[in-house]
């Protein structure tokens, strides 16, 4: 069946993969796919991705295709679907997802329609002026999930860079991210994460001096092993003087400063109940990020009375591990008692049994006023070569205060502290 759009080929290998692409997620997402077909399926993607797509003279038009021509013609008429089409003009990835989502939503409406009217509608019912309604009231309904979408695409990217050795590949996890951005707890983690600004720049990463590092700039000094060539092509004299009172032209070397894992501690107690648990979610996506710019391992252990399932994220973390880890988080609901120091030894545990001896960073993001007992933590934490990043949310605890390496308060629980607590 031919395209409404001009210039678009469904024949066309590479348009035929992606619409095959759109079919599969819907299928997945909505278990059918009575209205969407192959045309269908390619239109929605290249309307999304073509920067100025242009639909076919009514003229030219088949009868059987005139509900998609309204349909998309209803679409890019849309203000709220030129604001979505911003983020996925030539953006392969994200203009697959969205047109997922647009072809589930339009099968749902159509099935509202008929549950509506009694009937069973078979494919190829859906009347023009239906068409035209359903795509009406479809931009403002998806827009908040394309938002979330593009949050997660952004996360899931993070860290990934050349030279990294982490490829994903979103498209394979479609409908688990199109189920993920729609719900109401990741939707709301996602909005806190998506206004902190990109600061992967500001953040500087650990290095250690090595005198056959990589070369970061120049300094003055007397090791022979990093001499500038253009001292050696000195007088002798003088290059001697300037050895004796070190004094010649180096090249600073450095290397990546090895470190063990950042370990994310999370109270979920009772207390921590509605923004609480929003805003510690929302770090410690903050906090993997962070441990994936610097190339560490991410553990992540929810507490209340007692310490629950342990998660280990890899530096190499694959796509299907991050969309598991989203939905882990959304499972993960507030309730029962604290107990800080049952928690805290048993991440100073987790981090011996590894095989890094390196320092590791405990982030204990807590609102719990517990006693603890300080002597005996701080040893173990000595032990391990631990440092302790103690995060009150909304209160105060001397305990802990005397045995971390950074105190903090949140009591706004804005984005402005998480950078905060991220920056070490």
């Amino acid at each position: 069946m031919p395209s409404v759009l001009k210039g678009v080929d469904p024949r066309d290998p590479v348009a035929h993969y992606r619409g095959e692409k759109v079919l599969q997620i819907v299928k997945k997402v909505f278990g059918k796919a009575r209205i969407v077909d192959q045309a269908f399926a390619v239109d929605s993607y290249y309307v999304l991705y073509l920067p100025h797509p242009l639909l076919k003279d009514v003229s030219d038009i088949p009868r059987e295709l005139s509900r998609n021509y309204v349909f998309f013609k209803t679409l890019l008429e849309s203000e709220e679907f030129a604001k979505i089409r911003y983020s996925t003009i030539g953006d392969s990835t994200l203009s697959v997802l969205v047109a997922s989502l647009i072809a589930t939503e339009l099968e749902k409406s159509v099935e509202q329609l008929q549950q509506l009217s009694g009937g069973g509608s078979e494919q190829g019912e859906l009347s023009d002026e239906e068409a035209k309604n359903i795509a009406e009231s479809l931009s403002k309904k998806i827009s908040e999930t394309v938002n979330s979408m593009k949050s997660i695409k952004k996360l899931m990217s993070f860290g990934s860079e050349p030279g990294t050795g982490s490829v994903f590949d979103l498209e394979e996890e479609g409908e688990e991210i199109i189920r993920l951005a729609q719900l109401a707890d990741i939707k709301a983690i996602l909005e806190l994460l998506s206004k902190i600004p990109n600061i992967s720049g500001k953040l500087l990463k650990p290095y250690e001096r090595y005198s056959r590092g990589e070369i970061r700039g120049f300094e003055i000094g007397g090791d022979l092993e990093r001499v500038h060539p253009s001292e050696i092509a000195m007088p002798k004299m003088l290059f001697r003087l300037k050895l004796a009172e070190d004094k010649l032209l180096l090249y600073d070397k450095v290397l990546p400063k090895l470190l063990g894992p950042v370990y994310a501690l999370i109270d979920k107690s009772g207390s921590m109940e509605g923004e609480k648990i929003i805003w510690a979610k929302a770090t410690l996506l903050a906090l993997l990020m962070r441990s994936r710019k610097d190339s560490r391992d991410f553990y992540l252990r929810f507490f209340d009375g007692v310490p629950h399932q342990l998660v280990k994220v890899s530096r190499r973390m694959k796509s299907h591990e991050f969309v598991e880890l989203l939905k882990y988080l959304a499972r993960v609901k507030s309730g029962g008692g604290t107990d800080i120091t049952k928690a805290v030894i048993s991440a100073c545990d987790d981090i011996s049994g590894g095989t890094t001896k390196e320092v590791s960073d405990i982030v204990l993001i807590t609102d719990g006023e517990d006693r603890i007992a300080s002597s005996a933590l701080s040893k173990r934490l000595k032990d391990v070569n631990c440092r302790l990043h103690t995060v009150m949310i909304m209160g105060d605890n001397r305990d802990l205060k005397k045995i971390s390496y950074r105190y903090l308060r949140a009591i706004k629980l804005s984005y402005k502290e998480i950078i905060q607590i991220i920056s070490f």
